[in-house]
């Protein structure tokens, strides 16, 4: 009987602990905070083409001497998209997670990776058509 009880109160208790590490984590996700963004940019291109991009809340920023400020919840995340000011220019890098700092790199070159896929493409559907 004794076992019983305390297995029973072992469970309320780890259920308890559950609940309220749940709670604080939803809270510390959904706390706002200030968000220095900084561009770093590779591309052969005026900082000015790019903005940022912040998800879920779909806000948009724009750089002013290669920085930018929002406030986030912790649990957004941030991409460097192509500016709105600039309909023909299409970029879109992956998201990342905010934090107080984040450094957001623009490469507008084609990588080795990049190439590889579009050889073994090319490769691909040259055999395919012969």
């Amino acid at each position: 009987m004794i076992y019983k009880l305390f297995t029973a109160l072992l469970f309320l208790i780890i259920i308890t602990i559950c609940i309220f590490w749940y709670n604080r984590s939803k809270e510390y996700n959904n706390e706002v905070i200030r968000v220095s963004i900084k561009l770093v940019n590779n591309c052969e291109l005026y900082d000015k083409a790019f903005m940022v991009k912040a998800f879920p809340s779909n806000k948009i920023t724009k750089f002013t001497d290669k920085k930018a400020t929002m406030f986030l919840t912790r649990d957004s995340k941030i991409k460097l998209e192509a500016s709105d000011e600039f309909p023909g220019f299409h970029f879109s890098s992956l998201a990342v997670k905010v934090d107080n700092e984040v450094d957001l790199v623009a490469d507008c070159s084609n990588s080795d990776r990049l190439d590889n896929i579009f050889d073994s493409l090319k490769d691909q559907f040259n055999n395919e058509t012969n």
